[in-house]
């Protein structure tokens, strides 16, 4: 039912880019310890968070200039993972390495791709350029959550739940009759919703200064396995497309520590109010409470499945599940797709500086940065 294994092949948020700095940050991706800091020419790099010795996390340990040292037997990894320096020693195989992976950092984030690096093309990182435009002002926030990924990712893609997790500051009592109409294609579901003349709840009133009925249009939309951007467009009841609507998007990127808990990297852009700090600071606040009522909500279910495993108890799916459902299909698809592939002959490989070339020039092209 709930996936708790995620692909490998894809990218995710590892941290915000002023989290990564000449201090080695370690934090637990997939199930995998990860040392992040910057090379002295600000770029970022990810090895895994184990000296290959005897296991202590290389976070522990102290940089060289652009290389990690260990700090209990003194191994030096370079920023590939080779090691080139293991005290008392005058040769070292190339076989020596801990794992480096492939990093892209972009609007103030830095994703990661944990699964074959060859097959790490900046160009699936879905768009997020509102988070970093002058045309749009931005709040955004980091939360933890103590249950599988997979609970956000369902909890973002039936929005129906804002009537009742949230009437005292999302939510109305319309959202959860509003006709759903759910689309989607191999990596991407949508689900969208409609409503007309209905009830302005107290956020959009605080924040837009809206009084009375409105006029409201939500898109969920999902970039598997770990990404969403939620869109709400909203403009008082019956005025029209001449009037300009307000405008938020909401970015979510959901990225597991563990099988069951996850990092929560969230993300609100709005259209108005841009040089109005007052708006932005009430966004934080208000925007991270009402996150922390869906993780306390997917929390609690963690807990009741949990109990229930390998099994799980019954569930009756309804309507609005149509959109939460597929993205559990293209998670089971993905992961069944690497299983297959990694039990497969291994095919001709194409050169990987080749690739990351001809994805750097793609990027360039669409005036995007190239891979790190």
């Amino acid at each position: 039912m709930y996936p708790d294994r995620f692909p490998r092949n894809a990218w995710y948020v590892a941290a915000r880019s002023r989290e990564v700095t000449r201090s080695v940050l370690s934090r637990w991706l997939l199930g995998d310890p990860v040392a992040l800091y910057r090379r002295e020419d600000g770029r970022p790099v990810a090895l895994v968070d184990r000296c290959i010795h005897r296991q202590l996390p290389l976070s522990l340990g102290r940089l060289q200039g652009d290389r990690i040292e260990c700090g209990y037997h003194g191994l030096t990894f370079d920023t590939d993972g080779s090691c080139v320096r293991i005290p008392g020693s005058s040769r070292i195989s190339d076989r020596v390495r801990v794992q480096a992976f492939p990093l892209y950092e972009e609007y103030g984030l830095v994703w990661i791709w944990m699964g074959d690096p060859e097959l790490a093309d900046p160009a699936l990182v879905p768009d997020h350029h509102w988070f970093r435009s002058d045309c749009w002002a931005t709040a955004e926030g980091t939360l933890h959550m103590a249950g599988r990924a997979q609970l956000l990712n369902e909890n973002l893609l039936d929005l129906s739940h804002l009537t009742f997790l949230h009437p005292e500051s999302i939510g109305s009592p319309e959202v959860a009759e509003a006709p759903v109409h759910t689309s989607y294609d191999e990596r991407v579901v949508r689900v969208h919703r409609t409503m007309t003349d209905v009830s302005c709840p107290p956020f959009f009133q605080k924040i837009m200064q809206v009084e009375g009925a409105i006029d409201r249009g939500q898109v969920a939309e999902y970039f598997a396995p770990a990404f969403h951007i939620s869109q709400t467009h909203i403009r008082p009841a019956g005025s029209g497309d001449d009037v300009p609507a307000f405008r938020q998007m909401v970015m979510h990127a959901i990225t597991p520590e563990t099988r069951t808990t996850t990092h929560y990297f969230w993300g609100v852009a709005r259209n108005f109010a841009l040089n109005d700090p007052g708006v932005t600071d009430f966004a934080v606040e208000a925007v991270s409470q009402v996150f922390q009522q869906d993780i306390a909500a997917c929390e609690a279910i963690e807990h009741i499945i949990a109990a229930w495993e390998p099994s799980y108890p019954l569930e009756l799916n309804i309507k609005v599940d149509a959109g939460p459902l597929r993205a559990r299909r293209i998670i089971e698809e993905m992961v069944a797709a690497e299983r297959e592939s990694s039990a497969a002959p291994e095919p001709h490989k194409v050169d990987t500086a080749a690739r990351r070339a001809a994805a750097a020039s793609r990027l360039r092209a669409e005036g995007r940065r190239s891979v790190v």
